[in-house]
């Protein structure tokens, strides 16, 4: 599962725009059920706030996925 995080900060499953926070907790939770749990990418935009960014990992934590890695970090290298 692809989470990007847009730079105004709206999070996107899999390249659908979420309209809120209950929206992504569905899928989390759906996730987080399934056998075996996908793997959840996040790749945030490097104009986008770390909030968001931190409340995807809190919530994927909360509702059980173990399975998360950060991808793109090479767009914050100077």
């Amino acid at each position: 599962v692809q989470i990007d995080i847009a730079p105004d900060n709206a999070v996107m499953w899999n390249g659908e725009r979420l309209p809120n926070r209950e929206a992504l907790e569905t899928r989390l939770s759906a996730a987080g059920k399934a056998d075996p749990q996908p793997e959840l990418h996040i790749k945030p935009n490097k104009d986008a706030s770390y909030a968001p960014v931190a409340m995807v990992l809190a919530e994927s934590q909360r509702l059980g996925l173990t399975k998360l890695g950060i991808v793109g970090s090479e767009q914050f290298l100077q």
